[in-house]
């Protein structure tokens, strides 16, 4: 005789308490509103991580690039103020000047440093972006596990009122002889089961309660019960238009870009560097009772070390970001449409199950049940008749939690949680 799985004696609790439990869980209509997260979702998200430590430090990163480009802007040189005083006591000669000077940006490194933090203000907007729907992303998933174990949990707390049940009716009807020893045995060890994967079930529901306090720190306390369950409704995986047209929209690709333009701001950069910057300045002022002034001109030679080592190292440097450019948005390609496909197919197996399924699987447990009960079948019959079934009630809540999973990535790689959810992710200090 074959021992039933531990999981699978988290399942029976569902069957054998009546099928109430879950079919209500699984089986609501569809309704209109269920095509978006619910709001009371969106409403927990947006109030609970408005001021969350993770959102707090991609703000001021992005905060961070905003004074940069202010900086960059300013001008490279300032001029200079000279005072000059000389008092000669042998001939009785005094002479005071002043003169400013102003050394000219003449390669333009102010242009390219306003380019190179625009263009770092363009990835650091993505890459807020991309870290929030990352973020998002990974809150929904903790939530979604958490959401499964705390069913998990509630299987297992049925299933071994139910083998204790069981045990009960098994142990009276081989004192009555109406059962085998062997059948006594596989009563004992089902209840036994059920005891030890209560106490796993627990412990992995634990660990995904901490897994999930640990995302949002102090905003949900000791209570999780105000935390929204997730709608098992959800969206098909739609791209519009062409692929490749679409990537260059997303987040990922976008910080690509930025590097790769960002690369070729740096060859600017050192080009304006080599230039030869003039310093002119004028000075006026007196010595005795004559009047003076003057000009001055300066020029840096950069004969001795012309720069262009510089150059030629931002030009390497801006091929090898090209190359990786390309890789990622390979990488990204692939990866979109793997998910896009896994999307699909879990949503059509949700749906499947969620439409067939359930009912049969509800069928075969109440006829089983009524079997058992009426003595028709033995206790080991019974046992392995319900592992078909329960393996299929489990099945359940694993492939909405993958279907869960899944969806979350495709919607963080897409850009669209945001959408979804119904929030808006504000740029912070907009200009």
């Amino acid at each position: 005789m074959k021992i039933l799985k531990s999981r699978q004696f988290t399942a029976w609790v569902l069957m054998l308490a009546g099928v109430g439990f879950f079919t209500s869980a699984i089986a609501a209509p569809v309704t209109a509103s269920e095509a978006s997260a619910s709001l009371s979702l969106s409403n927990f998200i947006k109030t609970n991580l408005a001021d969350n430590p993770e959102f707090l430090a991609l703000k001021a990163e992005l905060q961070s690039a905003r004074a940069t480009l202010r900086a960059s802007d300013q001008a490279v040189y300032n001029p200079e103020l000279e005072l000059d005083y000389e008092n000669i006591d042998v001939i009785d000669s005094t002479t005071q000047t002043i003169g400013i000077s102003q050394t000219i940006d003449w390669g333009d490194q102010q242009g390219s440093r306003t380019a190179i933090a625009k263009m770092g203000l363009q990835k650091a907007i993505a890459n807020y972006k991309l870290a929030s729907q990352s973020f998002l992303s990974d809150l929904l998933m903790r939530q979604a596990d958490h959401q499964t174990h705390i069913a998990l949990e509630k299987l297992s707390n049925q299933s071994l009122k139910l083998m204790t049940n069981f045990k009960t009716i098994a142990e009276n009807r081989y004192r009555a002889g109406d059962l085998s020893q062997v059948e006594l045995n596989l009563a004992l060890l089902a209840y036994h089961q059920a005891l030890m994967e209560q106490a796993n079930v627990q412990s992995d529901t634990s660990e995904a309660r901490e897994k999930l306090r640990v995302l949002l720190g102090d905003f949900v306390g000791d209570s999780f019960k105000k935390i929204p369950d997730l709608p098992e409704q959800l969206p098909a995986p739609e791209i519009e238009g062409d692929l490749d047209s679409f990537l260059q929209t997303l987040p990922l690709v976008k910080i690509q870009l930025a590097d790769l333009q960002l690369s070729r701001h740096q060859i600017e950069l050192k080009k304006s560097e080599q230039a030869w910057n003039p310093t002119i300045g004028v000075r006026a002022g007196k010595e005795d009772d004559d009047s003076l002034i003057g000009f001055s001109l300066s020029i840096p030679l950069n004969v001795r070390n012309n720069f262009s080592a510089e150059v030629d190292e931002a030009q390497q440097e801006s091929m090898a970001t090209e190359q990786r450019a390309h890789i990622a948005f390979r990488d990204a390609r692939a990866r979109i449409i793997v998910t896009t496909e896994r999307y699909r197919n879990l949503l059509k197996a949700w749906n499947s199950w969620r439409k067939h399924s359930r009912n049969s699987v509800d069928q075969q447990l109440l006829l089983i049940k009524k079997l058992w009960q009426a003595g028709d079948i033995s206790a080991s019959d019974y046992l392995l008749q319900l592992k078909q079934a329960l393996e299929t009630r489990a099945t359940g809540l694993e492939l909405r939690n993958q279907l869960w999973q899944v969806a979350f990535e495709w919607m963080s790689l897409t850009d669209r949680l945001d959408d979804w959810l119904a929030i808006q992710i504000e740029l912070p200090g907009k200009n």
